[in-house]
């Protein structure tokens, strides 16, 4: 097996490339794009902080089609390599956009010190929705504890899932549209 496709390290990621059709991708921008329900991305309770992030976004139901399919990439990732105690969704799917000139989010952890002690997020999922060729920047970053920064600049359908407490970053976008799902699995608190 490829090693850039699976790292063997429990804090590693778990790539899985150009999964779905551009086709679908598009069917997805098409039916979930809508600048009348996009909100700004905020930073902690009703806060905007564009230095640490700047995109838009809406929210999807678990209940959705789109989150079936994440939630089958999450599980086959879990069973083949995480093995963490996973549940269900911890939140809604989050479609989110990032525009020029310098919609980004800085260096984050998807764990939150509020989060209830009993369920906590323990997977992170990104699938790209947008191709390659259409934006500029935009590269999600995995720092990893044990190596150096691993840097992606996702295509369309391409699936990455890595442990919520790895820290990352989406890079400035400097033009075209970067449009991504993300989501995060939970279950009970690790031991």
């Amino acid at each position: 097996m490829n090693e850039d496709f699976l790292d063997t390290s429990i804090l590693q990621h778990y790539f899985i490339p150009s999964q779905m059709s551009k086709e679908i991708c598009d069917t997805i921008i098409k039916d979930f794009f809508d600048e009348e329900y996009l909100e700004k991305s905020l930073v902690g309770k009703n806060k905007f902080d564009s230095k640490i992030r700047s995109s838009s976004h809406r929210w999807l139901y678990t209940d959705s089609w789109v989150a079936g399919m994440l939630a089958h990439f999450i599980s086959s990732a879990n069973k083949s390599f995480f093995n963490f105690d996973l549940e269900e969704w911890h939140d809604q799917i989050q479609f989110t956009v990032y525009q020029p000139p310098k919609d980004q989010y800085g260096w984050h952890i998807d764990l939150t010190e509020k989060q209830k002690r009993v369920f906590v997020r323990k997977l992170s999922i990104v699938m790209c929705l947008s191709s390659k060729d259409d934006y500029g920047g935009g590269e999600l970053q995995l720092f990893h504890p044990t190596k150096k920064c691993k840097t992606f600049k996702l295509d369309a359908g391409d699936v990455i899932i890595f442990p919520s407490i790895v820290s990352h970053r989406v890079k400035p976008v400097t033009w075209g549209r970067r449009i991504s799902l993300v989501g995060w699995y939970g279950g009970p608190p690790f031991r």
